[in-house]
């Protein structure tokens, strides 16, 4: 007798019911294994200040993460290892390559101001700062500089200072040099542990000196003064002067001088000779250091000067433009705000502490590359091409390129 087309029907569904449970059970298994996935990922993105995942999004693994249980106030990468400051100034050395905490010395008085934590001399043939016996830390703060045992920790000298730094201090040879609120660039001679020479701004300087090729410092102050001053003597190289104060640093390339001035100016100087050449007119007061970078073109490798202007946003030039005494803006990025930090890969990472946002800039292009959140995130640097960043609550970590 032959089956109606309503039982083949009901045969022919009850055949398929096994196979469709078992796909309906995998699928429910996959979402189930995705969700826990999910999870874990959040959860490790928790436990760390900058999590795997944004990490693994840049082409970055993490190398080590540690924790000081206090907020950090400062970091410094001196040699070997990384000295971070709590907000009771008291200083750890950590070991660079694996986080460890080696020592903790109170490195200043819980209300003095920390500028600078810097490498001393070697001797004559020895071996890098950090492996010789007797290598010194020095931490100018506002009174005084200490030297420290680098092995050890103990405060092993005292140094008192003629004049208070309003600036952090730049390391040349056996000199820390900083600029003070009276408008001197000071050398002090940490060897011997006195002021050796100074020269003389207009206005205070409150901007780093930047350090131009192996030899010369450019300084700028309050006042509009500009020098640039030799390194070996203090001696003046040349001077001028801007329309208003400069507060940021002075940013070096390509044999110019860029400075980014409260006149709404951004000035270029020529290294050498110190003329003027070239002015960018803006919109609004700048008081962020400028960005200088090289770019692959058509025309070969080329410089390109970064700068952050509040009302029309992230504005490239041409770092040496021709017969352009007024600058040549190549392009603008209005929502690209933050301080660049370095360079991740071939972009311009520049970090927005403000928003705890991470942004990488192709400058060929004039755009946004990547967007990245980083809530836990208080403060991010970079040495070479590793990426460090501390959190609120004292933790510290590092990142390195994959590869």
């Amino acid at each position: 007798m032959t089956a109606s087309p309503l039982r083949r029907t009901l045969l022919a569904t009850l055949a398929i019911l096994p196979a469709l449970s078992a796909a309906s059970m995998a699928q429910d298994e996959n979402a189930t294994r995705d969700r826990e996935l999910a999870e874990r990922r959040q959860e490790l993105d928790r436990l760390y200040t900058f999590g795997p995942t944004a990490a693994r999004s840049l082409g970055y693994r993490i190398t080590w993460q540690s924790s000081m249980d206090t907020p950090i106030k400062r970091m410094d990468v001196v040699g070997p290892d990384v000295y971070v400051i709590d907000d009771r100034n008291v200083m750890t050395r950590i070991d660079r390559a694996n986080g460890s905490p080696v020592w903790s010395v109170t490195a200043a008085d819980p209300n003095d101001t920390v500028w600078g934590v810097t490498e001393g001399m070697t001797p004559i043939n020895g071996l890098p700062w950090g492996q010789n016996d007797g290598d010194k830390l020095y931490v100018t703060t506002d009174p005084v500089v200490f030297g420290i045992d680098h092995a050890t920790g103990a405060i092993v000298e005292r140094q008192d200072l003629e004049q208070i730094p309003s600036t952090d201090v730049l390391r040349w040879r056996n000199y820390l040099i900083f600029g003070t609120r009276h408008g001197r660039v000071v050398w002090h001679q940490y060897v011997v542990g006195h002021e050796w020479r100074a020269n003389q701004l207009a206005g205070p300087v409150v901007a780093m000196p930047t350090l131009v090729g192996d030899s010369r410092i450019a300084v700028a102050s309050l006042g509009g003064n500009v020098l640039m001053l030799s390194a070996k003597s203090a001696g003046r190289v040349w001077g001028d002067k801007t329309f208003a104060a400069v507060k940021a640093p002075m940013t070096t390339g390509g044999g110019l001088i860029f400075a980014a001035c409260e006149d709404q100016y951004l000035w270029t100087f020529d290294a050498d000779r110190g003329d003027v050449v070239w002015r960018y007119f803006t919109e609004s007061k700048l008081d962020t250091q400028p960005t200088y970078v090289e770019v692959n073109t058509a025309d070969g490798n080329q410089g390109r000067v970064l700068q952050w202007v509040e009302t029309e946003g992230l504005v490239c030039l041409e770092a040496d433009p021709e017969n352009s005494i007024e600058g040549k803006p190549l392009w603008k990025i209005r929502d690209a705000r933050g301080e660049a930090v370095g360079l991740i890969g071939d972009h311009v990472a520049l970090w927005d502490d403000s928003k705890r946002v991470l942004r990488t800039i192709d400058a060929a292009q004039g755009s946004i590359v990547q967007t990245i959140k980083l809530p836990q995130v208080r403060s991010l640097t970079m040495h070479d091409d590793v990426i460090y960043a501390t959190s609120d609550d004292g933790r510290i970590i590092r990142l390195d390129p994959i590869g």
